[in-house]
């Protein structure tokens, strides 16, 4: 047999991965981005990475491994928060949180200035039908809070969300930043 051109260099895949777990996450912003939904509704994107401890830059490796099998690869680090009507004091709470963990930061209107800031993710399991017709689970961010409370853990883990459950739609739940866009990186 001949050696495959590039077989030193290739990572191999052993189909073992980092895997987040659900609970809280010091979180740091990449990038921010207003945008719209589907029905036409304003959300602010958040583009994050995990910013401390064991799981320190988790996004940014998973995209670097999953960007050497397909360059089509996209960041898995998103929080998506509605900002009007019924969502908007879980807009107002995320954006407090932000302040209040970044001393001396006050929110100008101006997402551009969210990139640099940290804050307290809680994540929590989320089951999706995946491209093979079977049910499996990942991890997001479903709330955003201060790093205090995460610090200290006055943060509830959010129950599982089912891929079966009729339940309205979350937060986190909307369309994805079209296919066509640069973020992130």
């Amino acid at each position: 047999m001949k050696k495959p051109d590039g077989y030193d260099t290739t990572q191999a895949a052993t189909g073992e991965y980092e895997i987040l777990p659900a609970g809280g996450h010091i979180c740091i912003i990449k990038q921010a981005k207003v945008d719209k939904t589907s029905t036409d509704k304003e959300v602010l994107i958040l583009v994050f990475d995990i910013h401390e401890g064991e799981f320190k830059d988790y996004y940014k490796r998973n995209f670097d491994r999953r960007k050497e099998s397909n360059p089509d690869a996209k960041w898995q680090g998103t929080f998506r928060q509605l900002t009007e009507g019924k969502s908007l004091p879980f807009f107002k709470g995320m954006i407090d949180a932000i302040e209040k963990s970044n001393s001396g930061f006050k929110w100008n209107w101006d997402e551009a200035t969210l990139k640099g800031k940290v804050f307290g993710g809680v994540f929590g399991e989320e089951e999706y039908e995946g491209s093979d017709g079977k049910i499996h689970t990942s991890v997001k961010c479903r709330f955003a809070r201060t790093v205090e409370a995460v610090k200290t853990g006055k943060f509830s883990i959010p129950d599982k969300k089912l891929a079966s459950s009729s339940s309205t739609q979350g937060i986190n739940d909307y369309p994805p930043i079209d296919e066509n866009d640069d973020l992130p990186f």
